[in-house]
């Protein structure tokens, strides 16, 4: 399945960071908040499915949002820290492996939410 991922970078003293994933039919937006003015520690990461139109795509309870569990709050971490290294940034790594292993990680939380 073809994807392009946009990463937007906090701004200088903001606690939220965006990632979307953009699919042919919907797109995923992912919302870090982070406790502080660093980006190291999450302090909740929310997850919306939506069409290419904005229109949210409620989950089977009628939620508009997935919340990521705080033990999954590690290895989000690792796979985010994976797309903003210098090693990715500078193509230095395989990219298309960190892209693949990031969105698998975002649909296996997705997919028990949603109808399919």
């Amino acid at each position: 399945m073809k994807f392009t991922l946009e990463i937007t970078k906090p701004e200088s003293g903001s606690n939220l960071g965006f990632k979307t994933i953009y699919f042919n039919a919907f797109k995923i937006n992912i919302i870090e908040r982070y406790s502080g003015k660093t980006t190291s520690k999450f302090y909740h990461i929310v997850i919306k499915l939506r069409t290419i139109e904005d229109e949210i795509i409620n989950t089977k309870d009628g939620a508009g949002r997935i919340k990521l569990k705080e033990s999954d709050y590690q290895a989000y971490g690792q796979l985010a820290r994976a797309l903003t290294s210098y090693e990715y940034r500078n193509k230095l790594v395989d990219r298309k492996k960190i892209d693949d292993d990031f969105i698998n990680f975002i649909l296996s939380r997705m997919v028990g939410h949603y109808q399919l």
